[in-house]
């Protein structure tokens, strides 16, 4: 099975960004230099360790696209099935890597390079942009070395995958059957008893409200919050610090002065009387007889541009009277350059020999070299510089800046007096952030600032980095633990949610006796205005039929069997999140028109039918590798 995954994996699935940074890899930045080099493995897979800070990041990653997704929950509760869900993909993912790597596979640079241009995360105007790129990963805490690593590796196990799904085979008489039971057709009709029909018929009483309180309490909690102090290290502000030389600003100058020069050019025009390199002596004297007589006319009065398009050997411009356009220094053949520049403006040359033949040229214009001097450039080579020292000085400081960080992890005023920084502070903030605030709106900042050594130790943090150049340090001013909200604060939405789920419980319970007197034989219409509701009109749909849009009941309809003539299936079905029911009717089935054609191997449904099995087969065998490695997990660093 592994050859026949090496000999057709050539591609990747399909796959999102948010899934691929959620895929433990090493990363490597500014952070790298101020952590403790102490790292224990949360697990060895092969002997293959996977690291303690690898397995929090994701943690915490994990943690932020569920706060994302469910914003008023508090996810405390599933901190424990957070770690081993990540623990488990870990595991996965380095199982299948080394896999890919035993079997040779191997993702090049150009199609890294591909793949990573595709991201419409990183283009402006649909196309790739470096610096969107660059403001991307930083937001996230990463490095174009660490990102690209994680994407190799995310194709590098995709591509596994897919050799996998691609060594499934179905055979057209599969193929055959799954589209016949894909394209059957069921008539259905259904009786729906919707939630709000009961809103008004239920009451809620203030000892329902206090006990749903008590058991969901974790519903109703105001956040946890932080604020902090923190140190920045900006090398934007560096720039300015130094007087700068202006020996060295005439030092730079002279060094770009090639870059403040504008060369000069020339338009021109010229008629060619060719002569091949290997013509006899007589045909070249001949050629610059007949450039002499030209030049005669032209200086008798005739039209340079008319002659030229009568003369002129020169197939690509003599239709346009010898013209040759703007061109600069090295354009042209060194003979025909040395003429140009002797002349001026509106002159004519004599016969000019060249590898081509003779020349008769037209200097129509020209555009002196023009160099910016140094008091011109002076404040833009001043700015250059200052940058310059600025870099210099900023990735000098930024190491001490750390070291002092963590060497000081009780305090920020050893920080502060060695390098005359100065202490800002937040006001409360929680996980979510503050949208658009510098700080506290960048997702490494929130990790950090709620990390254990930052929260519960009571430590510096490590070195974050915000932006190019723009570095910070953070430590807990004040915390506030999450704590439920009063009850009377809640109690109005609690007694909404009460009602709501009642409302619910009675629409399930009413359908349910109409289910039940239906399938004692009784008669529909009669079942339905007893209880003054009215069957949908009936109707055709498929497994899959976009126009049909209780998609519940599409799906509970082809789970039933096949109704005698003249009678019905009866099913009841919840129906979305209002709580509606509905009590579903399958009258007849019908079959799809046979097709005697060959199954075509490209068909989409083939392929999807492939895919799933597929899908099988990846899950068997990572369950088979777990199966024959060797994996250690050590619960007491997670």
């Amino acid at each position: 099975m592994l050859q026949v995954i090496r000999d057709r994996a050539q591609g990747f699935f399909a796959w999102l960004i948010v899934g691929m940074i959620t895929v433990p890899f090493a990363l490597w930045g500014v952070n790298e230099y101020f952590q403790p080099s102490h790292n224990q493995a949360v697990a060895e897979v092969n002997g293959i360790e996977l690291s303690q800070n690898e397995f929090q990041n994701n943690v915490q990653t994990q943690k932020r696209n569920l706060r994302s997704r469910f914003q008023n929950m508090d996810i405390t509760p599933m901190e424990a099935q957070i770690k081993q869900n990540t623990l488990s993909q870990m595991i996965d993912e380095e199982l299948l890597v080394q896999t890919a790597a035993q079997q040779g596979l191997r993702i090049s640079d150009a199609l890294l390079a591909a793949r990573i241009r595709e991201f419409p995360s990183f283009q402006q105007e649909g196309k790739f942009s470096s610096a969107i790129y660059q403001q991307a990963l930083q937001g996230q805490g990463l490095t174009p070395t660490g990102f690209e690593a994680q994407i190799r590796r995310v194709l590098l196990t995709d591509q596994l995958r897919e050799g996998v799904s691609r060594s499934v085979f179905v055979t057209d008489a599969e193929q055959q059957q799954a589209k016949r039971l894909e394209d059957q057709q069921r008539l259905i009709s259904y009786l729906l008893v919707p939630s709000s029909r009961f809103a008004d018929k239920v009451t809620v009483s203030d000892a329902e409200i206090e006990k749903h309180y008590q058991e969901h309490t974790a519903q109703y909690m105001v956040s946890e919050k932080v604020s902090v102090d923190y140190v920045e290290l900006e090398g934007n502000k560096l720039a300015a610090s130094k007087p700068v030389d202006e020996a060295l600003l005439k030092q730079r100058y002279e060094e770009r002065k090639a870059s403040y020069t504008t060369p000069a050019q020339w338009h021109a025009r010229h008629i060619l009387l060719d002569v091949a390199k290997d013509a006899k002596p007589e045909v070249s004297e001949a050629a610059l007889k007949q450039a002499k007589e030209v030049l005669a006319k032209i200086r008798g009065g005739a039209d340079f541009e008319a002659t030229a398009k009568q003369f002129s050997k020169d197939s690509s411009n003599a239709k346009n009277g010898g013209d040759l356009g703007w061109f600069g220094a090295g354009q042209m053949v060194k003979p025909f350059e040395d003429a140009v520049k002797a002349m001026k403006a509106k002159d004519i040359s004599e016969p000019v020999k060249t590898e081509f033949g003779y020349h008769l040229i037209q200097l129509v214009e020209d555009k002196p070299t023009i160099v910016r001097s140094f008091d011109e450039v002076r404040a833009e080579l001043l700015a250059s510089v200052q940058k310059e020292q600025a870099e210099t000085e900023f990735y000098a400081q930024v190491e001490q800046f750390g070291n002092l960080a963590f060497e000081n992890q009780n305090s920020l005023d050893t920080l502060l007096k060695t390098m005359k920084l100065e202490k800002k502070s937040t006001g409360l903030f929680d996980r979510k952030g503050i949208e658009k605030d510098p700080i506290l709106s960048v997702p490494k900042v929130l990790e950090v600032a709620f990390s254990d050594g930052v929260l519960k130790e009571g430590y510096n943090s490590e070195v974050v980095e915000l932006g190019t150049q723009h570095v910070v340090v953070l430590r807990l001013k004040d915390h506030e633990v999450a704590k439920p909200k009063a009850l009377a604060d809640v109690k109005e939405d609690i007694r909404k949610t009460i009602k709501q789920e009642k409302a619910q419980t009675e629409a399930k319970n009413l359908g349910k006796q109409l289910l039940e007197a239906l399938q004692k034989a009784g008669d529909a219409d009669a079942v339905a205005k007893q209880h003054h509701l009215k069957w949908a009109d009936s109707q055709w749909v498929k497994r899959r039929d976009p126009a049909f849009k209780q998609v519940e009941l599409a799906q509970a309809a082809f789970k039933l069997g096949r109704p005698e003539a003249n009678s019905a299936l009866y099913e009841g079905v919840n129906l979305g999140a209002e709580g509606d029911y509905a009590v579903l009717a399958v009258l007849a089935v019908k079959e799809p028109a046979k097709d005697d054609k060959k199954a075509d191997p490209q068909n989409r449904a083939k392929l999807q039918q492939q895919m799933a099995i597929g899908d099988n087969e990846s899950k068997q065998m990572l369950s088979n590798l777990k199966a024959q490695a060797q994996i250690k997990t050590f619960a007491d660093r997670l």
